[in-house]
């Protein structure tokens, strides 16, 4: 397929050319500002084009008109919090949240997007109280029913949220504190993690947890009881409902049984039987699907090797991509939004160089015009390659990772910036543009992220591996490994190697000072667990139901042994190298005591931070959201890191 290129000129719309640069002198805030545009999104007729941007400092809506990109205008004019996420419900209607300035409280809103003094409303409210959090989502928007939207909402019972179905045109009472249109679709009996809905919006399934134990329950057509199809254990291999076919009859699953990775398979609920294998991989677990929605078959299963992989179930999807994948050779090529005739789509093209780049593809015509780019001042050629690393634990299990070693550098004996993910378990890091890798490398640092033992995508062995008291031992030894394993390729200077990470990576930074001092010049410790007993004993109201499962994982908090051992506040004797703390004060997941205590701590022992090395933020929770924050903690972090790594 021959594809036709055009150039799109608009004032607002024009891409800014990048101005060639020393990697050294890219500005702090080119790699952390808010893009320009991000999450653009067609309206399901295909005649506006919807996209985040910057007002007021503030990413807000702008929508404008897809014939001739004219009459763009912003529909929302927060000042105060960003937009979190938007979608369209319908070709007038956007329903979108708002930054919880870290609290995690989400509301719903809508927005008509046509009219010119449109005001802002409130669907369903959210609260933070001393009985927990009570917030909302959006689970479906009812596409064959434009006024209607499906929500989950744990207004009713803080553990157990409820689904309701929710009319655009209503909105939310704040006095009384509810919607007297919502219509209580599915009520939670108080262990529903998650419901099962068909292509009709219908409720015919529901996944349950009681301690370990879990439960996927199901109902037909029409049908108003549940019934049990499958239980298990949260360690046992299962089932993973993905989606049901078309004909809402079967369904697509992820499944691991008799198998270590998770593969896909139709399923019949009917009989409770797994189908026919559509898709595997022997090495990493496989369970991200995409449709057609107009032609109503899967088109294409993507998954995450070393590198982004999809494979094709469709002709015309595969002759497609195929087109685009030609037209952008060392890119990753997705489609982020279409329209509901599939003729128009939003393309984006990005790399581990490239933060990317937006186009509008017509089907009818084979045509590509050039649309936006969210970091446009970002220059790809003054960007550090991201690499693959493949290696041995000291115990013999295979680790993989991503090393984003410095431009122009001799790739030997660089100072290391070694960066755990949060999490940790289900969770890894990929390959693509990283801000922050990115950041580190053209100050001459080599950043390495290892998915070490507990880290998803690799199967059930790789993430249980983790399980039991492993933090701080087992977990921490394979980001030990690492460092080891590229001292001794060379490629870092064992004098100048520093740790840095956020949640579960904020736990590995400060055990990693506390356990092997000898590794480390210094530590960034960013929204990080320090006391694990306090983790358990400050756990979300509404996580209370997965308090087993994380018992299961990380270790028996009533084990005071266990406890003392992995918590790095308890070894605060032991850290020799300086230590910079970062914290949101609303965080709910790990609370601002995990902070002050270690500061605390560390006081304690003559080791007072400056304002340079502890940074509590009010307005921000489990990871800074705005601009400015990002900004001052990366511009002390670039003084830290100079301090004890140059």
């Amino acid at each position: 397929m021959k594809i036709i290129w055009f150039l799109l000129l608009s004032s607002l719309l024009s891409l800014s050319m990048s101005v060639g640069s020393k990697t050294q002198d890219i500005p702090i805030e080119d790699f952390f500002k808010t893009p320009k545009f991000s999450n653009l999104q067609l309206s399901p007729n295909g005649k506006y084009l919807a996209v985040l941007s910057p007002i007021n400092e503030r990413r807000n809506i702008v929508v404008m008109e897809v014939d001739g990109f004219k009459n763009a205008r912003p529909i929302t004019k927060f000042d105060e919090q960003d937009i979190n996420s938007f979608s369209w419900a319908n070709n007038d209607d956007i329903i979108f949240t708002l930054d919880s300035n870290g609290n995690e409280a989400f509301s719903i809103y809508t927005i008509d997007a046509h009219k010119k003094r449109a005001k802002v409303v409130q669907l369903v409210g959210s609260k933070v109280g001393a009985s927990g959090i009570r917030s909302a989502s959006v689970v479906h928007l009812l596409p064959d029913d434009p006024k209607h939207i499906l929500v989950q909402y744990n207004g009713r019972n803080i553990v157990a949220p409820d689904l309701y179905k929710l009319p655009i045109d209503s909105r939310w009472d704040r006095k009384h504190e509810r919607n007297y249109k919502m219509d209580l679709l599915a009520k939670n009996p108080g262990n529903v993690q998650g419901w099962m809905l068909d292509h009709d919006g219908e409720v015919r399934g529901a996944l349950t947890i009681e301690g370990l134990k879990g439960t996927l329950l199901y109902k037909g057509k029409g049908e108003e009881k549940f019934r049990v199809l499958r239980e298990y254990n949260a360690e046992e291999a299962n089932i993973e409902p993905l989606a049901f076919d078309f004909d809402n009859k079967s369904l697509f699953v992820a499944s691991d049984l008799g198998r270590d990775t998770k593969a896909v398979f139709y399923f019949d609920p009917e009989t409770n039987k797994l189908g026919e294998q559509i898709f595997a991989h022997d090495n990493v677990d496989v369970t991200s699907l995409s449709f057609s929605r107009k032609r109503k078959k899967l088109t294409s299963i993507s998954f995450y090797n070393k590198y982004p992989e999809e494979v094709y179930f469709d002709e015309q999807t595969a002759k497609m991509m195929t087109s685009l994948k030609q037209a952008f050779p060392d890119k990753v090529v997705t489609i982020t939004s279409r329209s509901d005739d599939e003729v128009l789509n939003i393309v984006y093209a990005a790399s581990d160089t490239d933060p990317g780049q937006y186009y509008l593809f017509n089907k009818n015509d084979n045509s590509l015009k050039a649309l936006l780019s969210p970091m446009s001042w970002i220059d790809p050629k003054a960007m550090s390659p991201m690499q693959p690393i493949e290696f041995k634990s000291r115990d013999g299990l295979t680790l993989n990772g991503y090393i984003t070693i410095p431009k122009n550098s001799s790739g030997k004996q660089l100072p290391l910036i070694v960066n755990p993910h949060g999490g940790p378990f289900g969770i890894r890091d990929y390959w693509g543009f990283n801000p922050e890798a990115q950041f580190f490398a053209s100050r001459g640092y080599a950043t390495v992220q290892v998915n070490f033992r507990g880290s998803g995508g690799y199967g059930r062995k790789f993430q249980q591996a983790g399980y039991g008291g492993k933090w701080g031992a087992e977990m921490q030894n394979d980001i030990t490994d690492t460092v080891k394993y590229l001292v001794s390729e060379g490629i870092a200077d064992a004098n100048k190697v520093c740790i840095y990470g956020a949640s579960y990576g904020g736990y590995a930074t400060v055990a990693g000072l506390a356990f092997t001092p000898e590794l480390y010049k210094c530590g960034i410790d960013y929204v990080g667990v320090t006391d694990v007993s306090l983790l358990f004993d400050t756990l979300p109201k509404h996580w209370e139901s997965q308090r087993e499962v994380l018992e299961m994982q990380i270790g028996d908090p009533s084990d005071e042994a266990l406890m003392k051992r992995m918590s790095p506040l308890q070894h605060v004797d032991k850290i020799k190298a300086p230590l910079m703390i970062v914290q949101g004060a609303k965080d709910p997941r790990v609370v601002k005591q995990h902070a002050t205590d270690l500061r605390d701590a560390l006081a304690k022992k003559g080791v007072i931070l400056s304002d340079d090395e502890w940074i509590m933020k009010e307005n921000e929770g489990h990871g800074f959201q705005k601009q400015e924050n990002k900004v001052e903690l990366y511009t002390k972090m670039e003084k830290f890191l100079a301090r004890y790594l140059k």
